[in-house]
């Protein structure tokens, strides 16, 4: 396995910077303002469990919510690599139509090692927002009597390559650090074209990075050899986004350039989170529920203070177990968003459920199969959506770099 570790990085990285553009056109309409919607990084096992993941202490699987959680893996591993894919099923309803889309990404990947007894570290890169849209309408240039059809896209992401650390202080209380790099690209285009099928084209580029820091903190409340209640709170901040962008206009056939303009600089801010949750668990269950709190950005004049509200349990009745159907686990959730965008006097909600079963592929790896159900706004704002998504999350946990003893 080590020999083939930085191929898979590097393949894991390309597929996560790309897999914007395998979706292009085919996603929300309300992902055009700003720069997208807000992921707050729902993989792994806190997607199966609606979101949750604030007290969330797991053994067996990597938490992506608080940074903290990362020290709980059991001693059997000092290896885990995690990766998430999913496959989605969209349905968009406006006033005067309804659309259906079909899309896969790779939404995140993350590998994890264990550097001291009670200390882990991990790295890995997911999207933070994500943009990709496509509507039409029609246009009159003034002075002009001819119509044109207008057809909007416009797609890209803002994703963090973060490293994450998480310790022990004492034998109730866990902290963790996650520092990361924010970069993208953005791709937008506007299409005019005439009654023959012809016209321009006008697209911009547009390209940000910046800095991130997320802190979380773990205590348990309750804690004996058959359960344990933990309470976690993490907050996330982003510092001012700075980019470029670039326009060109081009004739639609032939894509012969009519204009080009300058660069220009451009900024944005991303709004913060803090979160707050439970999470009990024993031999056989975890039940969590969360509470997120995400600020308004000056940057957005949509844009909203939100609450996240996020319940969830997994079941799985033995991990060590010698059966197969003891090592299965199975896992439901939801949650309710208020709504970060403000628009025509009303915010754009939107809620979830969720369930997964997860199956052994041996000792050291598993793949969960999940589904998630998403509705999003209404008709009288912009459009009604709902998203049926079906995810494979896989799991390798290893035993690397232990000293053996033999006798």
């Amino acid at each position: 396995m080590i020999k083939y570790f930085p191929g898979l990085l590097v393949c894991f990285w390309l597929m996560s910077v790309t897999s914007g553009h395998a979706q292009r056109g085919h996603g929300s309409l309300y992902s055009t303002i700003g720069l997208g919607l807000p992921t707050y990084d729902n993989y792994g096992l806190a997607k199966r469990m609606g979101g949750v993941g604030a007290g969330t202490r797991s053994p067996y699987f990597l938490n992506t919510i608080n940074p903290a959680s990362q020290n709980s893996i059991g001693v059997s591993h000092t290896f885990i690599l995690d990766v998430d894919a999913s496959y989605n099923q969209q349905k968009i309803t406006t006033g005067g139509e309804a659309i259906s889309n079909n899309f896969s990404n790779l939404n995140y990947f993350s590998m994890w090692f264990r550097i001291a007894p009670k200390s882990t570290l991990s790295f890995g890169l997911s999207p933070v927002t994500i943009q990709d849209y496509s509507y039409s309408d029609t246009h009159y240039f003034e002075g002009f009597s001819d119509k044109y059809t207008r057809i909007f896209k416009g797609w890209g992401n803002i994703n963090k390559l973060y490293l994450n650390y998480a310790t022990s202080l004492g034998s109730r209380i866990s902290i963790g650090l996650r520092p990361s790099f924010l970069f993208g690209n953005f791709q937008k285009e506007t299409t005019y074209l005439d009654k023959h099928e012809a016209g321009y084209l006008y697209s911009r580029n547009n390209s940000y990075s910046g800095f991130g820091a997320e802190v979380g903190m773990q205590v348990d409340l309750l804690k004996n050899e058959k359960r344990t209640l933990t309470l976690g709170t993490t907050g996330q901040w982003y510092s001012d986004l700075i980019g470029s962008g670039t326009s060109q206009v081009a004739e639609y056939i032939g894509l012969v350039d009519l204009y080009e303009a300058d660069e220009i600089e451009l900024g944005y801010q991303l709004g913060s989170t803090v979160r707050s949750g439970l999470s009990f668990q024993n031999k056989s269950w975890t039940v969590g529920a969360d509470f997120l709190y995400g600020f308004a950005t000056d940057e957005n004049k949509y844009s909203v203070q939100n609450q996240v509200y996020s319940i969830g349990a997994e079941f799985m009745p033995n991990y060590f177990g010698s059966e197969f159907i003891q090592q299965m686990s199975f896992s439901l959730g939801a949650n309710y968003d208020t709504g970060s965008i403000l628009i025509k006097g009303a915010k754009v909600s939107a809620y979830e459920v969720s369930t997964a079963v997860g199956v052994p592929l041996n000792r050291s790896a598993r793949l969960s199969l999940g589904y998630k159900y998403r509705s999003m706004g209404d008709i009288e704002i912009i459009s009604k959506e709902s998203l049926n998504t079906i995810t494979l999350n896989f799991t390798f946990g290893d035993s690397w770099f232990y000293r053996r003893k033999f006798e």
